[in-house]
């Protein structure tokens, strides 16, 4: 985990763990999408792309998500369980929910608060590294 995330997942956990599931939820979703894209760059992947005014922009959680070499790299159960949990709108869509003031107060449960904390578990089992296509073949 990179150190930008550390403190804030500290937080997020210790929130959780103090019964502020309010708090703990609006924490660990924005960050477990940032450790995400930060353990995927640091293995060299791109988060970001060329829109058409030639600046570069990070790539939305969900487009991120729906590329073949995310998927890929986490493997097809992994990726949807984290696509159905943070994203997808016949899912919990739970990082839209919170990116904008959506989610509701009784929905900042225990229960959702430890499926976040689960996916972050998840993460501690890869090692994400970029498979270079080599040139000569």
């Amino acid at each position: 985990m990179s150190a930008k995330n550390k403190p804030f997942v500290e937080l997020g956990i210790k929130k959780f763990f103090d019964g502020d599931y309010v708090s703990s939820i609006h924490i660990l979703v924005p960050q477990f999408e940032s450790t995400l894209r930060r353990m995927f760059a640091a293995a060299g992947y791109a988060t970001t792309s060329i829109k058409k005014s030639t600046a570069q922009h990070e790539e939305t959680f969900n487009e991120f998500l729906n590329r073949d070499d995310i998927k890929e790299a986490l493997g097809e159960r992994i990726h949807k369980l984290i696509q159905m949990v943070m994203v997808d709108q016949m899912g919990i869509n739970l990082r839209n929910k919170v990116a904008h003031g959506l989610i509701a107060f009784e929905q900042c449960t225990k229960g959702l608060n430890l499926l976040v904390i689960y996916l972050f578990l998840l993460l501690t089992n890869y090692s994400v590294v970029k498979e270079e296509n080599n040139a000569s073949e």
